[in-house]
């Protein structure tokens, strides 16, 4: 009986366990905060830590380099040029033209470059080119563009 009356204390002055809130995702024993990031809209966010695997949306973004049918570099003035993949089955909303100097909106996933070995096997670069893209930690693979 004692112990009874002992365990009704202590249940009540440590009271029923905390509920979760409504906008809480987790796993048993955790929550955590859902936390929606908003697509990147510059060339210098596509080259930060937390970049890889976020969506991007850039408008107006110049061309700086053709390197193939399916590769630029992209990015104006001093900033520092990111590179870019195109899908095989990109979206184009216009029969924008990709060349130097010319301006596109690009939306796509960053994601980590490859090693060298595989962005020449893959992509088939020059291994002068394949050094520079891996050297560079990102990429944008782009699955839409628009003028």
């Amino acid at each position: 009986m004692i112990v009874a009356v002992l365990a009704g204390v202590a249940l009540w002055r440590v009271g029923p366990p905390p509920q979760p809130r409504p906008n809480a995702v987790g796993t048993t024993g955790t929550t955590a905060e859902k936390v929606l990031t908003v697509p990147i809209k510059t060339v210098a966010e596509l080259i930060t830590n937390n970049a890889v695997g976020r969506e991007a949306s850039l408008e107006r973004v110049a061309i700086r380099e053709r390197i193939g049918d399916r590769f630029y570099w992209i990015g104006s003035g001093s900033e520092r040029p990111v590179f870019v993949v195109l899908d095989p089955d990109v979206k184009r909303t216009t029969a924008a033209t990709l060349r130097p100097g010319a301006r596109v909106t690009l939306i796509g996933i960053v994601r980590p470059v490859p090693t060298v070995q595989e962005v020449e096997q893959q992509w088939h670069l020059p291994a002068a080119t394949a050094t520079i893209v891996a050297d560079s930690g990102t990429y944008l693979h782009v699955t839409e563009i628009r003028e």
